[in-house]
């Protein structure tokens, strides 16, 4: 090998190691950033259950208010929607989707809002938290432990979206947010249709 290719294959090997170096760098920062992230927000959300959990009690339209100031600006409701609803999704109108992406938000307000009481005051900390191979998503794995009950895993599927980080998916103790609700709601679409399972959310809500 002459002096002229030994020069050129170390430069290339310079070139490809820098590039490597920075794609893996730009991964663990997005584990970082987006952790932080999701810490932040839940603890934050944990401390106000914690103060307030009287209030909330007392006052339903208090509890509400904070959801949708708190918590509803860190949720993906489009991304959501568009993996619960799958071949469903790409079929819909931009009408039809926005209707349900409103009635599939209220619907999960109604059900999990309450629930929400029980983390008050909780214990939040982060496990080992992972890059997806798409860039600019992440698995923030966090390990929650309420007052006088047993830690649980909280896993939060995030994607960053104009210039935050957005939770689309959420696992806790186990279970699929996405999951739970695919089979159900793609099985009444497919046999009633799309309309029709609209319409019994906005019912329901």
């Amino acid at each position: 090998m002459n002096f002229t290719k030994r020069i050129l294959l170390g430069t290339l090997g310079i070139f490809f190691t820098a590039l490597l170096t920075t794609f893996v760098w730009a991964k663990n920062n997005d584990v970082a950033v987006a952790q932080n992230r999701v810490l932040q927000v839940t603890q934050s959300i944990a401390k106000k259950l914690e103060v307030n959990k009287a209030q909330y009690n007392k006052n339903p339209a208090l509890f509400n208010a904070m959801i949708r100031r708190e918590v509803l600006p860190f949720i993906d409701f489009d991304a959501m929607a568009k993996l619960t609803l799958g071949k469903h999704w790409k079929k819909a109108s931009p009408a039809q989707r926005q209707r349900f992406v409103n009635s599939y938000r209220e619907m999960l307000i109604r059900s999990y809002g309450k629930t929400m009481l029980k983390y008050a005051g909780a214990a939040i900390r982060g496990g080992r938290s992972v890059a997806n191979k798409k860039p600019g998503y992440v698995i923030v794995r966090t390990i929650v432990t309420p007052k006088g009950s047993a830690s649980i895993a909280a896993n939060y599927h995030v994607r960053i979206k104009s210039g935050d980080w957005k939770v689309y998916n959420v696992q806790i103790a186990g279970i699929n947010l996405i999951t739970n609700f695919r089979t159900n709601f793609t099985r009444e679409a497919s046999a009633k249709g799309l309309d029709a399972l609209i319409a019994r959310l906005e019912k329901s809500n």
